[in-house]
């Protein structure tokens, strides 16, 4: 700051800093702008205080804040850290069947490998064994081959090998072989990708503006002087409202409303996905191993937020007999009229060209929800779903309706109608759901088959007993069921029943018993039909190559944690505040099914660990991405205090200050009097360095016995 006389002067840096802009634009660094030149600033100086006071009207202030929706953050821990460990999987799930004169086998089994290279490297097979009377037949057929990599930090995937294309709402997906690559917003699921309202406004005075969306306070962020913009984001589906409550510093509150509608399948202002997909087409899957096309493929398709009211879309793909592209639009012209869709797509094909086109509208909020829509296609479109035989349905509609009646239940009702060559199929359907008090469910479906003039109703009623078991009974025209079933706690594990009987046209009776634990699980049951009986052995589970040991476990379709305690047995673990197990007798605890690319909170529980046990964290957060294994390493140490009295050849102690280290490590601590020392924690057995006023010595530690926590070592030689 420069003062002459009455004008004041300040750097132009120093002027962005405050927010306050120069009516003569900007300015080179470290220039000097006169306050007196800026309209809407008054300045005063107070030479014996040292203080400058500035009043800055809001034509004056350029600085626009603005607030990104942030979720609260309901506890302070370790930030999320991910140790990737190298492992190879081998999953499987296996099924056996015994009837009369009739044996059947099969298993599905996938190899997959991570952590040492970049991404995920995997292959899948089916095997199968049926023998009758007459024949035995055994085959394997390969699955699904392929090496994914996924950047979570640009929310792309890139897959290498056997995958399916994504394409957009209007188009078929197909499996190929070849190269897939697609923004994949699933890598980021705390990202709402969908449009959000903006509120702008100007704040006179510091303020904190809090964020509600349906009555759930979702932020609360400070704003300094000045105009600020506050982007929504609302987490739900449908209609909604958020309130933005504004409250400055003298206590002054103001609370607007804003109308929200979240829309999935809409993109934010800018937001764009797109997907690339070029190989070939796969044939005979499951039959067949190496079957692909003789002819490439791409699939490729674009969405684009133009607004946040319109997103577009783009789809094309091409193949030798099959060539189409079409355009597509999601509009949201108000938060109560809903979302309006459309497309239109033309093709060209050897036979002749073709069109497709559809519209469609949903809404739902407040307790209500409607949907309708309709697609048409000519017999001469042509995609290259096509290619493989699959006829498409010439004319889709269908329309839904549901509403919550408060303590009457659920009511819903819908019609579909598919045209297709050679068949006119036609249904409406109609439903009532009610839970009745100690989680008491009931159901009633009426369904019309308007082509085949029949009608069916079902009516369902399911009583629970706790959390772990449940009475069920249906019926079904002449047919009635009933089932009493018990599940295992999923994260303890335990012994499952299940058991029922029908005793309609179709008489059975059956009976299930299984066993879930860490290794996996486990099925064996009985079916008795009027003419024969039948029995069945399944279980699924992995065997999991980690640091070079093998771990069976649980099949796990998500991340995988290694929890370590160090050596440190029977510790209880905890994920997300839910016990899910102890550590082996070796420190080590398996977690799977942990949600890919979710931050999970990992604790231990220290209490009723010996007195001995040290345990400086107790709580991590990882976030392993599918098909990853990440170490959690709580840095548990059992406490040690060994206490020694250092002497030298002559028996005397070594005098009091002689600095003393363990060989290779640089802390240093005094000999005090007497020659006695007292190490904490040290790593047994050890050489110690003692550095005396005349000469530097040697002593040697012994051994740490087991399962002691303090030595007391008397005499050490150090020479």
């Amino acid at each position: 700051m420069q003062v002459a006389g009455t004008e004041i002067w300040l750097k132009q840096q120093d002027l962005h800093t405050l927010g306050i802009g120069a009516v003569r634009g900007k300015l080179p660094q470290g220039e000097w702008v006169k306050l007196s030149d800026i309209p809407g600033i008054s300045a005063r100086y107070d030479a014996l205080n040292q203080q400058l006071s500035l009043s800055a009207s809001m034509t004056a202030l350029s600085r626009c804040q603005y607030l990104a929706w942030q979720p609260r953050v309901s506890q302070t821990g370790t930030p999320a850290t991910n140790t990737l460990l190298g492992n190879l999987t081998l999953g499987y799930s296996l099924n056996a069947t015994h009837a009369t004169g009739y044996q059947y086998a099969s298993a599905q089994t996938s190899l997959a490998s991570s952590g040492w290279l970049p991404g995920t490297i995997s292959s899948s097979f089916n095997s199968r064994v049926a023998e009758n009377p007459q024949d035995t037949q055994a085959s394997t057929t390969r699955l699904m081959t392929a090496w994914q990599f996924d950047d979570s930090q640009h929310q792309i995937s890139l897959v290498l090998g056997d995958a399916i294309t994504s394409g957009v709402t209007w188009s078929r997906q197909v499996r190929f072989g070849g190269i897939h690559l697609a923004r994949n917003f699933q890598l980021a699921p705390q990202l709402n990708t969908s449009p959000r309202a903006e509120y702008s406004s100007t704040a006179v005075l510091p303020s904190t503006v809090d964020l509600y969306i349906d009555g759930l306070k979702q932020s609360s962020q400070q704003v300094v002087p000045g105009q600020y913009i506050l982007a929504t984001q609302p987490t739900f589906t449908g209609n909604g409202q958020a309130d933005i409550v504004i409250t400055d510093i003298n206590g002054q509150r103001k609370v607007v409303s804003l109308d929200l509608y979240g829309a999935p399948q809409m993109l934010a202002a800018g937001l764009s996905s797109g997907t690339l997909d070029v190989g070939w087409m796969r044939q005979n899957y499951s039959l067949n191993s190496n079957d692909y096309a003789p002819y490439p493929m791409l699939d490729a398709g674009w969405r684009y937020g133009a607004n946040n009211t319109l997103t577009l879309a783009l789809h094309t793909e091409q193949q030798r007999t099959a060539h189409n592209a079409g355009v597509g639009a999601y509009w949201l012209p108000s938060p109560w009229l809903g979302v309006l869709s459309a497309h239109v797509a033309v093709s060209h094909s050897s036979a002749a060209p073709g069109k497709q086109w559809g519209v469609g509208w949903q809404w739902n909020g407040q307790g209500y929800a409607f949907s309708a829509s309709t697609t048409l296609r000519d017999n001469t479109f042509a995609d290259i779903a096509s290619a493989s035989g699959v006829v498409a349905a010439r004319r889709s509609d269908a329309a839904w309706a549901s509403t919550q009646l408060g303590p009457l239940g659920q009511l819903g009702v819908g019609w579909v109608r598919q045209y297709a060559t050679g068949s006119n199929e036609q249904y409406l359907n109609a439903s009532w759901s009610k839970t009745f008090a100690r989680g008491v469910n009931t159901n009633i479906t009426w369904t019309r088959d308007i082509a085949g003039r029949d009608s069916q109703i079902n009516l369902t009623l399911a009583i629970p007993f706790g959390f772990h078991d449940q009475l069920s009974a249906q019926s079904t025209g002449s047919s009635q069921q009933w089932r009493y079933r018990h599940q295992a706690d999923n994260d303890q594990g335990g012994w499952s029943w299940d058991a029922g009987q029908s005793n309609g046209s179709q008489k059975y009776h059956y009976a299930d018993v299984g066993n879930l634990n860490r290794y996996g699980e486990w099925h064996l049951g009985i079916n008795k039909t009027q003419t024969e009986t039948s029995g069945w052995l399944t279980g699924e589970g992995s065997l999991t190559l980690l640091r070079g040991h093998i771990y069976p476990m649980r099949q796990s379709h998500q991340g995988v944690a290694l929890v370590s305690s160090n050596s440190i047995p029977s510790v209880p673990v905890y994920q997300e505040n839910r016990l899910v197990g102890k550590t082996d007798d070796k420190g080590w605890l398996l977690l799977t099914e942990l949600p890919g690319y979710h931050t999970s909170k990992i604790t231990i529980d220290p209490l009723n660990l010996p007195a001995a046990v040290l345990t400086p964290v107790t709580e991590r957060y990882v976030s392993p991405g599918t098909g990853q294994v990440v170490l959690v390493d709580f840095d548990m140490k059992e406490a040690l205090s060994v206490m020694a009295r250092l002497v030298n050849t002559h028996g005397d102690p070594l005098p009091m200050g002689s600095q003393v280290r363990l060989r290779g490590n640089s802390t240093t601590q005094s000999v005090a009097r007497d020659g006695m020392i007292w190490l904490e924690n040290p790593t047994l057995p050890a050489e110690l360095e003692v550095t005396t006023n005349q000469h530097l010595c040697h002593a040697r530690l012994p051994a740490r016995p087991a399962g002691q926590s303090y030595l007391q070592l008397g005499n050490i030689l150090c020479q």
